[in-house]
């Protein structure tokens, strides 16, 4: 299903980084997790890769008046033309699809690994109105090149704080897989998360692997385009 909508709003977040704000549609459901494909009617400048880009949600479901989309600003005609695009403008956004849907009730430990703005899906989910934090522990790894280009690190920390159960790790160095093969070995039993450049994914997960834990307690999403 296509809904057409309107952008309601944008902000900064992070050093080159851009969140979308637009309207919600009535019949539009999806899960924390989960992504959408958004269209452009007219671009303003070519893109090889066309007028439409998918993207993970950053808002919550619980959020009925509207939808979220985080991403780095590039020199691509999609992205020039989204951030360009003033409010009010029409858009088109499908109905959301992916199987990466995150537990509303853990029964063991969640791991969650996020480059950059692999945050999304995260996001999505640790604003729910009823939080996850206090049904069992979740620790998030959040790797991005400096504290500058970490999106929505200051409302990670609140997190943080507010909720014994969540645990932050903030990492502004390329982790290696030996570091995610150690920490396999004190979270082996947990459910582990990631979201991020394919690239990134490949260390995680063989570190992941190299620690003892099963691929089936191994949920990926590469996030291509960055």
């Amino acid at each position: 299903m296509v809904f057409e909508t309107i952008i309601k709003g944008r902000k900064k977040v992070a050093k080159g980084t851009c969140e979308i704000t637009f309207k919600r549609p009535e019949k539009f459901v999806f899960k924390a997790g989960q992504y959408i494909q958004i269209a452009i009617p007219e671009l303003l400048s070519p893109d090889l890769r066309g007028n439409s880009r998918l993207f993970s949600v950053t808002s919550s479901p619980d959020d009925l008046e509207n939808i979220r989309v985080v991403f780095r600003v590039s020199t691509s005609g999609f992205k020039q033309t989204l951030v360009s695009m003033p409010v009010g403008a029409t858009v088109q956004i499908e109905q959301a699809a992916g199987s990466f849907v995150l537990p509303q009730s853990p029964k063991q430990q969640q791991i969650f690994v996020a480059g950059g703005v692999g945050i999304s899906p995260f996001m999505s989910y640790f604003n729910q109105e009823n939080t996850p934090f206090e049904k069992g522990q979740t620790t998030l790894f959040y790797g991005n090149q400096n504290e500058e280009s970490a999106a929505y690190v200051t409302e990670l920390r609140a997190f943080a704080k507010r909720y014994q159960s969540f645990s932050l790790q903030e990492l502004y160095e390329r982790p290696s897989s030996e570091f995610f093969r150690r920490n396999a070995q004190m979270y082996k039993d947990a459910t582990w998360w990631v979201v991020g450049p394919p690239a990134m994914v490949g260390v995680v997960v063989n570190g992941l692997q190299l620690g003892g834990v099963d691929q089936n307690n191994i949920i990926t999403e590469p996030f291509e385009g960055y």
